[in-house]
């Protein structure tokens, strides 16, 4: 078996956690694969001693060959491949595996990262429509995750203005969440670029929110939060990217309203306030 071969297999191990497969990479990454077994791959795993009886049994059953054989035909790309983007291999547990839909060639482009409240108000939005067409012009291809408000009105206004706009989504590439009527993710998928870490027939689920966002921070030079409340999804992703020592910067809004306080106390402990889009564009002037 080849290493992305084995690396995609891995997805399909049942119960084995992001952090688990990311250190069975990191074991594969400086052993030959000749050496990795399933005893070792269990040591690695770290998982309890009845999960890990578990996916020996389900090993053993051999179900998941003809699975594993449908899967390799999934457009996908894994942590050895070159088309890898550089950025994320620094990204906290990196994904060993991507699914795709799209231009794989974007993650090659100078990314922006915009997230935000799912409950966007009109000043958010007056935001995002005066600002993503420069931003496209500019020659900047957006990033964000799908969800409701910002994200997804980061993304329509991105191809509406004839821009390139990558999506990182919950679920697998089969699925859809949120359900939409004008199949956004589908025209993301058809002009952009769709991304997940998921199986393709796989939900979404609660913890895959926190673990979406740090692909997000993690494949983006840049992440703009618009607004955002105390306690926001948002803020995770900005916290992660100020980890991974990314340029995090946020745009002020009032301080009496709640959708603000978010972004405001980004600015309050350190990140760039936006006042103008020149500001984003100017923090990639060192990229090409």
């Amino acid at each position: 078996m080849k290493q992305r071969d084995f690396l995609l297999w891995l997805m399909l191990v049942p119960g084995l956690t992001i952090k688990g497969r990311y250190r069975i990479w990191q074991y594969l990454d400086k052993n030959k694969l000749a050496n990795i077994s399933l005893k070792l791959i269990l040591q690695l795993s770290r998982l309890n001693q009845e999960k890990q009886q578990y996916i020996y049994d389900w090993y053993q059953q051999k179900v998941w060959q003809r699975q594993f054989q449908w899967l390799k035909q999934c457009p996908f790309i894994t942590i050895c491949d070159d088309q890898y983007p550089k950025y994320l291999l620094f990204c906290i547990d990196a994904p060993i595996c991507l699914f795709y839909q799209g231009d794989l060639k974007l993650l090659d482009q100078p990314l922006v990262a915009i997230v935000g409240a799912r409950q966007a108000t009109d000043y958010g939005k007056k935001i995002l429509h005066a600002w993503i067409p420069y931003l496209v012009k500019s020659g900047l291809t957006t990033v964000s995750g799908l969800a409701l408000g910002i994200d997804e009105l980061t993304h329509r206004t991105t191809l509406a203005a004839g821009g390139k706009t990558i999506g990182i989504i919950t679920t697998g590439l089969d699925c859809t969440y949120p359900q939409r009527d004008d199949l956004l993710q589908e025209k993301i998928a058809a002009n952009g670029l769709l991304l997940s870490e998921y199986l393709p027939w796989q939900g979404p689920k609660r913890k895959n929110f926190p673990e979406r966002n740090r692909i997000i921070a993690g494949l983006s030079h840049v992440c703009i939060v618009v607004e955002a409340k105390k306690r926001s999804g948002s803020l995770i992703t900005a916290m992660i990217a100020l980890e991974q020592n990314r340029t995090v910067m946020a745009v002020p809004g009032r301080i009496d309203e709640q959708i603000s306080k978010g972004t405001n106390a980004l600015i309050l402990a350190g990140a760039t306030p936006i006042l103008v889009p020149q500001q984003i564009v100017l923090e990639f002037k060192n990229f090409y």
